[in-house]
C-alpha cells in the first residue's frame, strides 16, 4: 500500500463497529483492496487522554510486524485527519466463530500456538496488550491474528487506564495494579482453558462475583488434558504475577502434547460442551 495516504483516500462502504475511541468501517484503499478503517469519534478530538490513546494505537499498529499480529497499513495519529487502516478479515473474530460452537482440538491448538507466538513477540518488545479476549483475535484462514491495540502500552509508557474484559482480567488488575506481560499471560491462560475444555475457569453473574472468583477461587484442573499440559495451564493461572508461568512454558507443553496423537485422540473422544455467558459488560 502506498505511503502518505490520507483518510480521504479511502472509500467507506459499511460500518463494522463502534469502539470507545473510534468507528470502524469496511473501506476500500485506492488500489481497491478492502481494509478495516478506524476513524476517531468526535469526542476523542475534545479529550486529550482519548486522543493520545488513539495515537498510541496508530503508532503501535504501524510499528509491529509479526505473522500473528494484525498489520497496520496506513495511518495518521492526530488531528482532523487522524485514522488507522488495518488488515480486514472477512472470516471475522474468534468470538464470532465460538458462537457457532466449540473448536475441535486441532483448531484450539492452532489458535493458541498463534496467539502464544504473538505474545512472546510483544513481550520481547516490551509491549503489554492488556485486552486479550476472543473479540480481539481475528481469523485469516487457518491463521489467527491478535489485533486492537487501543489500550496497549510499551515499557517506556504509562497505561492510560486499566482495561480488559472481566472474564479474562488478571487478579492484579482487579486490585488496581499496573498490567504487565504476566497479566497478558494470565488472560492467555483463561482463553487456553476455555478453548481446550469448552468452559471458562471462572464464572460469575456480576462483575463483583467475577472479581471474587479471579482473586480467590482456584480453577478445577481439567482431567481431559494430560497432566503436563494441565500443570502448564495451572502455571499461567497463578494468582501472584511473580509466580506465574510464562507463555513460553505453556507453548512447550502444548507442542509436546501435539506430538502424542494417541493421548490427544483419547482426550478428544468426549466433545467439549460450550459455556454459557453469565454476565456481559454493559
Amino acid at each position: 500500500m502506498k505511503k502518505g495516504l490520507r483518510r480521504q483516500d479511502f472509500r467507506l462502504e459499511m460500518l463494522l463497529g463502534l469502539g470507545k475511541t473510534a468507528q470502524v468501517f469496511l473501506a476500500r484503499a485506492p488500489g481497491g483492496e478492502p481494509v478495516a478503517l478506524k476513524i476517531p469519534r468526535r469526542e476523542v478530538k475534545e479529550d486529550p487522554a482519548l486522543a493520545e490513546r488513539f495515537a498510541r494505537e496508530v503508532r503501535l499498529s504501524m510499528g509491529l510486524g509479526h505473522p500473528h499480529v494484525v498489520k497496520g497499513l496506513a495511518g495518521h495519529p492526530y488531528g482532523e485527519g487522524a485514522f488507522l487502516a488495518l488488515e480486514y478479515f472477512p472470516d471475522g473474530s474468534l468470538e464470532e466463530r465460538l458462537k457457532q460452537g466449540p473448536l475441535d482440538r486441532d483448531e484450539a491448538v492452532r489458535v493458541l500456538k498463534g496467539l502464544g507466538a504473538a505474545l512472546v513477540y510483544l513481550k520481547k518488545l516490551g509491549i503489554v496488550h492488556q485486552d486479550i479476549k476472543p473479540a480481539n483475535l481475528f481469523l485469516d484462514g487457518h491463521k489467527v491474528k491478535l489485533g486492537d491495540f487501543g489500550v496497549a502500552f510499551t515499557r517506556e509508557e504509562k497505561p492510560l487506564d486499566r482495561a480488559g474484559s472481566p472474564f479474562y482480567m488478571a487478579p492484579e488488575l482487579f486490585r488496581g495494579q499496573v498490567a504487565s506481560p504476566a497479566s497478558d499471560a494470565y488472560s492467555y491462560g483463561v482463553l487456553a482453558y476455555e478453548l481446550l475444555t469448552g468452559r471458562r475457569p471462572f464464572y460469575g453473574e456480576t462483575f463483583e462475583e467475577l472479581q471474587v472468583a479471579h482473586l480467590t477461587h482456584e480453577p478445577r484442573m481439567p482431567k481431559e488434558l494430560p497432566r503436563p499440559l494441565a500443570q502448564a495451564l495451572k502455571g499461567l493461572l497463578a494468582k501472584d504475577p511473580r509466580a506465574r508461568a510464562g507463555v513460553e512454558d505453556f507453548l512447550e507443553a502444548l507442542r509436546a502434547w501435539e506430538k502424542e496423537p494417541e493421548e490427544k485422540a483419547r482426550a478428544s473422544k468426549s466433545p467439549a460442551r460450550r459455556f454459557r455467558f453469565f454476565w456481559r459488560k454493559p
